[in-house]
Parts: C-alpha cells; sequence; structure tokens
C-alpha cells in the first residue's frame, strides 16, 4: 500500500466566497464547480467499516470515482486507493454483486481550484459548515509554505484537521451514516 497515503489538510468553517476570491488573487485557476453525489458502499452487515476499518466510497462528479480508505479510523496510517468508471450504473451493479450497497447517500457541492500542482477544493456538506481541503503534496515544490497560504487566504486562525469527512461531522455532533442513510 505504500504510495497510496494521502497528504491532505482540512480547514474548517470557511467563508466560500472569500477564500475563492483569495484563491484567483493568488492565481489559483478554477477546475470545476458541481453536485457531487456520494456513496459509502458496504455489506448490510456494514462488514467493511466496522470489521475492516475500510470504507468504500462511490462518487459521481461527472466522471464516477471510486475510492478505498484503508484504516479509515486512524489518519495518521490512513491510505487511500482511487481509479474512475464511466458509467455509474455499471459500477453499482458491479458492487451489488460483490455484495456491497449503499448505506449513505449525500448530494455536497464543490468547488475545485488548482494553483500549479496544488490542489484546494472547496467542500459543502448539508449538515456542516463548509471547509478547505488543501493537498499538501506539492505545497514547498510550488515554492509555498502551509502558513504563507492559509495567511493570505486569511485561515490562519481556523481549525485544521486531518480527518475524513465522516470524522468532520462527528466535530459538529453529527452521525453522517445516520444522516445520510439511505
Amino acid at each position: 500500500m505504500n504510495g497510496y497515503k494521502e497528504q491532505e489538510i482540512k480547514i474548517l468553517d470557511i467563508n466560500i466566497e472569500s477564500v475563492q476570491k483569495k484563491l484567483e488573487l493568488l492565481g489559483a485557476k478554477q477546475v470545476y464547480e458541481g453536485v457531487r453525489t456520494i456513496m459509502a458502499l458496504d455489506t448490510e452487515e456494514r462488514k467493511y467499516l466496522n470489521q475492516y476499518d475500510k470504507l468504500i466510497r462511490v462518487t459521481d462528479e461527472g466522471d464516477i470515482k471510486v475510492t478505498m480508505h484503508v484504516n479509515q479510523s486512524n489518519p495518521d496510517v490512513k491510505e487511500v486507493i482511487k481509479f474512475k468508471t464511466s458509467r455509474l450504473k455499471e459500477t453499482m451493479d458491479f458492487f451489488s454483486e460483490l455484495g456491497l450497497k449503499p448505506v449513505s447517500k449525500v448530494m455536497a457541492p464543490r468547488i475545485s481550484y488548482e494553483l500549479g500542482k496544488i490542489d484546494f477544493d472547496i467542500d459543502h456538506f448539508p449538515k456542516i459548515p463548509p471547509f478547505l481541503e488543501i493537498d499538501l503534496a506539492y505545497v514547498q515544490e510550488e515554492g509555498y509554505t502551509l502558513e504563507e497560504l492559509l495567511t493570505f487566504l486569511g485561515l490562519e486562525n481556523n481549525k485544521r484537521v486531518i480527518m475524513g469527512t465522516e470524522d468532520i461531522h462527528r466535530l459538529y455532533n453529527i452521525d453522517y451514516f445516520n444522516v445520510y442513510k439511505v
């Protein structure tokens, strides 16, 4: 699994319009804006998440992205395997044949920017305040520090977390899988 470790941080409670303006002032280019449909898949008994600590997610954002989070409950060692498919129905049929069905479904707007190789995603789930996800892999290579970027964006005092969306919901006392239950 080496090489599948995500390097990202999430900045909570952001003002979307302010962050967008500042990203554009910084020279970032908007590369996506849309509403994503995100489905978590598991067995009826929730075997993958509860027994194996794996979260399987299918995201429809024009392209169909399949993601498996391994060691989901431990951000320090969590790894991610991703791939894209072109057809949602066939993808869902494939997982259904394996005994995996949607256990949650949410429609969540996302706006994505790129600054060189740095990815910025503004996510807004219905039940929590919006947050900014920054891919840290190329920050230094592009000539920045995280602190410089956050200061420029006016987010230096916002809470920073390295955790999944489900855990962020928990910070707001919301059970992701119950509130978006299928």
